[in-house]
């Protein structure tokens, strides 16, 4: 039962994760800025708790409630959503590197790390899940 809880809190964080992407991306390529939205018509503050923080804490969330759990598939989908958060860094510097003030350059760094963790937890994941196959 926790295990499809998890896989449905993960599908549904990469889902946020991409509209999350998406948009943003949108506002910097029709050249709206990178404190604008495109089709999420919120402020970036809220488009980033809703569309980026609450993902990432739903997939730390996925993978500790299944933690005794083997699932190689769950360990993929939370090494997708922790490399969407790396990647979507990576463009959106790439695309605006010049414009974003320091102040937001540290943001990103904590964005990547959480990233970099939640790759960690997924390749683990599947670890355990590797681990357990060869035990039976």
């Amino acid at each position: 039962m926790a295990l499809k809880a998890a896989m449905i809190i993960s599908i549904i964080s990469i889902i946020l994760l991409v509209i999350y992407g998406v948009d943003s991306i949108m506002a910097i390529t029709e050249h709206l800025g990178i404190q604008s939205t495109a089709f999420l018509q919120m402020d970036v503050k809220v488009r980033g708790v809703i569309f980026g923080i609450i993902p990432a804490i739903l997939l730390i969330i996925s993978y500790f409630i299944t933690r005794k759990e083997p699932s190689k598939i769950l360990g993929i989908l939370i090494i997708i959503g922790g490399g969407l958060m790396v990647v979507g860094v990576g463009l959106i510097f790439a695309l605006q590197g010049s414009s974003i003030p320091v102040a937001g350059r540290g943001e990103f760094g904590a964005v990547i790390g959480i990233g970099a963790i939640m790759i960690a937890l997924g390749g683990l994941k599947i670890k355990k899940s590797k681990i357990r196959q060869t035990l039976k």
